[in-house]
């Protein structure tokens, strides 16, 4: 499989360079939009036998790919016309909206764990000044294959409150302090978890397509980066990821996506398994629906630096569910 990285690098770097000659090209300039977040739950085990899964709330995503199951959701002006919408719901919350509800679930198969992987995140918004939110939160990351004996991936139920600050649209600041139950380890504490995120799109994907002169195909280059504190693991984590998509748009809110991604994650402990850069693509279908799941299946293959952990190639293949809600 080592031979196969650099295939993937190659491809990784002639998509990108592709990618930015089609906007040079098409004369569309790069302008900020306000696309959703995507955190990622970091998991730290003391016995696991393989990596684990690094996914969170959106990031999350989102219409994620996901490396770190990436997700982010789309922003886009074409959501100007739409009552509701991802997007234009989150345009509303982050100027607007006083109280809301954010989800984010994220469920696949990971061939190389051979597991069954899923994590929720669910935030209930309060606005109480320009760009403060607080409110409860609840996360759970679960698999089918950990047990006490063998852990594959820190399964555990995190319930707690949160205060998050917008210093602009595309970078906030999370603090989190919640009451966690690490299910494999059978232990009880409390959580202490900040985080700053910056996120970026870059092009317009097609929301939603009414019309036969709609565009069917569209390009956009997602970038997301955060750094973080947990303190059930006291461990500092840095992660990256960087998402190529093309986009074909069908009916209404249906499309297909072909994208490329590559991450990296580093953590304070040098801890082999928190320690990798991941490249991978895959094929995403969202059926025609304004709130529904987006269905992916992504081969990736992770490159660990510290350790003796052999480097993997993986084939993940679920759904993401990630949603706003006004209340």
């Amino acid at each position: 499989m080592k031979r196969l990285l650099p295939i993937f690098l190659i491809f990784a770097v002639s998509s990108s360079l592709l990618f930015s000659q089609e906007f040079i090209n098409s004369g569309n300039s790069f302008s900020e939009k306000n696309t959703e977040k995507s955190d990622f739950t970091l998991k730290l085990k003391t016995n696991s036998k393989y990596s684990s899964a690094v996914t969170d709330n959106s990031l999350s995503a989102s219409d994620n790919s996901l490396g770190f199951d990436e997700k982010l959701s789309i922003s886009s002006k074409k959501t100007t016309n739409v009552t509701l919408g991802n997007l234009r719901l989150k345009e509303k919350v982050t100027k607007s909206s006083k109280k809301y509800i954010d989800v984010y679930f994220h469920n696949f198969y990971d061939s190389y764990q051979e597991n069954y992987i899923a994590n929720f995140i669910g935030h209930l918004h309060f606005g109480v000044g320009p760009g403060f939110f607080v409110g409860p939160y609840l996360d759970v990351y679960a698999d089918s294959k950990s047990s006490k004996a063998l852990i594959y991936n820190d399964r555990f139920v995190e319930i707690g409150f949160f205060l998050r600050y917008y210093f602009f649209k595309n970078l906030y600041f999370e603090g989190r302090i919640g009451y966690t139950r690490q299910i494999d380890l059978d232990s009880n504490k409390i959580n202490f978890k900040p985080m700053l995120v910056y996120f970026y799109r870059f092009g317009e994907p097609v929301f939603k397509r009414t019309k036969s002169s709609d565009p069917k195909t569209s390009l956009y280059l997602d970038i997301y980066y955060a750094a973080m504190y947990d303190y059930k693991y006291k461990n500092a984590f840095l992660q990256g990821i960087l998402t190529q998509a093309l986009r074909f748009s069908m009916k209404g809110y249906s499309y297909f996506e072909n994208y490329l991604f590559e991450s990296g994650q580093f953590d304070g402990r040098k801890v082999d398994y928190n320690n990798y850069f991941e490249i991978g693509t895959g094929i995403r279908f969202k059926p025609n629906m304004l709130v529904g799941p987006v269905i992916f299946v992504e081969p990736t293959y992770k490159v660990y630096f510290f350790g003796d952990k052999k480097n993997s190639f993986q084939v993940k293949a679920g759904f993401i569910l990630n949603f706003f809600l006004e209340i």
